[in-house]
């Protein structure tokens, strides 16, 4: 299958995804008055967590719920457009050593080990089933060191398209910049030279908002300094 064709059916399966968890986020949480939206599209919640100090009602917000609707929203696709399948938590093919939080990295196949990844879409060609995209789901901008783990595995294992995909439950300027930082300070911690690009995909939950531009223009300014 032509490349292009491929891109294109993961990228409606991420918008589709956005909408949903969008909807959820505003009308789907634990013990407040259900909303409008209809829960054929997911039957997802957001629960809530232990009381606070100041006794306010918080939400957990966590890749968990992007993960599960993401899933959702792939049978769905797939059961009309796309004769694609998944696993989840898929073994890499290459060896990792995360010893060292500040740098992971690749390792020769002698030392370190097979590290997971979140969701693997695969295809079939000539009569099996192959790999051909790679999926980390994140929330909340983790630390930098969360996010270097999973850049240096999408940028060395083998498949051409490699994704990561995040919510925020809001994002100022300060949270963009602060999340473009990070992914530079991967890439650079990843090594490589070969021109591959991570697909960045970001949620603004609060506002509905795809993100991802302006962090993507963020990396860029960065990268230009």
């Amino acid at each position: 299958m032509e490349d292009e064709i491929v891109k294109k059916h993961i990228d409606v399966i991420i918008e589709n995804t956005f909408n949903t968890i969008s909807e959820v986020y505003r009308t789907q949480m634990e013990n407040q008055k259900i909303g409008t939206y209809n829960n054929k599209s997911s039957r997802i919640i957001f629960p809530l967590k232990r009381e606070s100090k100041d006794k306010k009602e918080e939400f957990r917000i966590s890749e968990q719920e992007l993960r599960f609707v993401f899933v959702e929203e792939f049978n769905k696709y797939c059961s009309k457009n796309w004769d694609a399948y998944y696993s989840v938590e898929t073994p890499t093919s290459k060896r990792y050593d995360f010893s060292i939080k500040e740098t992971p990295c690749k390792v020769d196949d002698s030392k370190g080990q097979s590290a997971m990844v979140d969701f693997s879409i695969f295809l079939k060609e000539q009569d099996k089933l192959t790999r051909v995209a790679l999926i980390e789901f994140k929330a909340l901008n983790p630390d930098k060191q969360s996010y270097m783990k999973d850049y240096v595995k999408l940028l060395n294992e083998d498949q051409k398209f490699v994704y990561f995909i995040m919510i925020v439950k809001s994002a100022n300027n300060r949270k963009i910049k602060s999340i473009a930082d990070k992914i530079n300070a991967s890439y650079a911690n990843a090594g490589l030279d070969t021109g591959k690009t991570v697909e960045f995909r970001c949620l603004d939950l609060e506002k509905g908002e795809d993100i991802s531009k302006k962090i993507i223009d963020g990396i860029s300014s960065s990268e230009k300094k």
